[in-house]
């Protein structure tokens, strides 16, 4: 074996870890990093002994040995932190050694030193791309600190591979290499080949890793499985008016696998200008991507009627476009998502339109002058398992209005999918439409109906969509297979 002995390689990464420790305010300050400790030892499923001294170093020494006695250690202790500090630079600075330590496991304590300089000079523009081509598509967007070619490797070495493939970190050494005799460097591709031929060698793939390299592998045709950006307001509970945005965006065909954003803090009338800016950075992360993308707003009671989808995108251009003309853009219930008393029955009436949707029915609501009209309305909902769409008589404004009662009836019961009009529910345009969107019990495509009446509305430009009925339908449509990943704030 060339290079340090795996003692040597993996005391050198604990170093590293806590050397990114030491830098972080939580662990600097005592009632803060004891918090933390109580967390990991919560993640480690073991206690972790309290700092008692006064020299820090030595103690972080013993913490971090521990965490890497245990399988999935490393990783524990940075999600602890993050708990804390969120997406800080010290969590940020982890992530990567956690990485190193997981890829120098999967090469059987292999010296991955030599690789370090070679890779972290290569930052093409294509980094994501060619990360999907190595994984075959697998892994469809890269966290934040992959932003060289040694990151992305060691990232990759952390990925299942499927009997019979080449292991995806690996397959990106091999593009690597390629790349780097592009780059007018063989010895420096020499090096990499020499590392990767050696690890096929040790694992048995030598005509896995030949075939591939031999291979064109064309583009996968483009899947049918949209890519989701879940935005979420999440309101300040001291200051009014301010929320938590929250965002997730999920890109993996495979399986629902969401990938956590940053966390702001804003004002209620900063909200539109930050969602418009959030959309470009993910059309510019995506500018690859080949499938279709829709928009999940999670809204909270008193946002539960914004327009969302018709907020703008270039803004700063003389003719700024609604989201609903690239998307379709549907609303959630932050309060169902943070209420896991209500799931039970919304997995139920979920299940039942996703897989029955032609044995499933909307319910109108038609409120009556008795004051016990919405528990009957609960009880009539909850009672019909096959009710699965609520159509509001109101629009849920106030909080003591008609339509946020109804809103409530359909949470408490678990129906998945509501419609109303934002400003008229008794407007004959709406009740046609809703008729037209129901129709032949239609309710597998509520979605889908309702995006066709706002591109109706949407083709009468600016001047007439207004008093089109597409202009003004909201659609709440809830899978509660669809879960964020952590809340924002702490």
């Amino acid at each position: 074996m060339r290079g340090r002995t795996p003692e040597q390689v993996r005391n050198g990464l604990v170093v590293s870890i806590v050397d990114v420790l030491q830098g972080s305010a939580t662990v600097n300050q005592a009632s803060s990093r004891e918090l933390w400790r109580e967390l990991l030892a919560d993640e480690l499923g073991s206690p972790v002994e309290p700092f008692g001294g006064d020299r820090l170093r030595p103690w972080l020494l013993q913490v971090v040995k521990g965490c890497t006695a245990v399988g999935d250690g490393p990783a524990c202790l940075v999600r602890s932190l993050e708990y804390v500090e969120q997406q800080s630079a010290t969590v940020a600075g982890l992530w990567p050694l956690v990485d190193e330590w997981e890829a120098v496991d999967f090469f059987n304590n292999a010296d991955l030193g030599e690789l370090r300089p070679v890779l972290l000079s290569l930052r093409p523009p294509d980094l994501a791309a060619m990360a999907r081509r190595a994984s075959r598509s697998r892994v469809q967007e890269l966290p934040s600190w992959c932003q060289t070619a040694w990151q992305v490797f060691l990232r990759l070495a952390g990925e299942n591979t499927p009997a019979g493939d080449l292991p995806p970190s690996m397959a990106f050494l091999a593009l690597a290499a390629d790349r780097l005799m592009e780059d007018g460097t063989p010895d420096a591709a020499e090096l990499v080949r020499r590392f990767n031929r050696g690890q096929a060698g040790a694992l048995g793939l030598e005509r896995v890793l030949a075939d591939w390299q031999r291979s064109d592998f064309p583009q996968p045709a483009p899947s049918l499985v949209p890519a989701y950006l879940m935005i979420q307001f999440e309101p300040d509970r001291i200051e009014a008016d301010r929320y938590y945005l929250s965002h997730w965006r999920q890109s993996d065909s495979e399986g629902w696998h969401p990938v956590p954003g940053e966390t702001v803090h804003l004002r209620l009338d900063e909200l539109p200008g930050a969602v418009e800016k959030l959309v470009e950075e993910t059309e510019e992360r995506w500018a690859d991507l080949r499938q279709p993308v829709i928009l999940e707003f999670v809204l909270p009671w008193e946002l539960l009627n914004e327009p969302v989808e018709w907020w703008s995108k270039e803004s700063d251009t003389t003719s700024p476009t609604p989201l609903a003309l690239d998307y379709p853009v549907v609303v959630r219930s932050l309060e169902r998502l943070q209420r896991a008393a209500w799931h039970r029955p919304w997995h139920s009436k979920w299940r039942q339109l996703r897989e029955r949707p032609a044995d499933s029915h909307s319910h109108r609501s038609r409120p009556e002058q008795d004051g016990a009209y919405f528990f009957h309305l609960e009880r009539e909902l909850k009672e019909d398992q096959h009710a699965v769409c609520l159509v509001l008589s109101q629009p849920p404004g106030d909080a003591s209005g008609i339509g946020r009662q109804e809103i409530l009836a359909g949470l408490r019961a678990g129906v998945p999918a509501m419609i109303w009009h934002r400003s008229d529910c008794a407007d004959p345009m709406f009740q046609d439409a809703i008729s037209e969107i129901l129709e032949d019990r239609g309710l597998g495509r509520l979605a889908e109906r309702v995006g066709q009446w706002r591109k109706e509305a949407l083709a009468l430009g600016p001047g007439g969509w207004e008093r089109h009925v597409g202009r003004h339908l909201a659609i709440l449509l809830d899978d509660p297979e669809h879960r964020p990943g952590p809340p924002g704030p702490v």
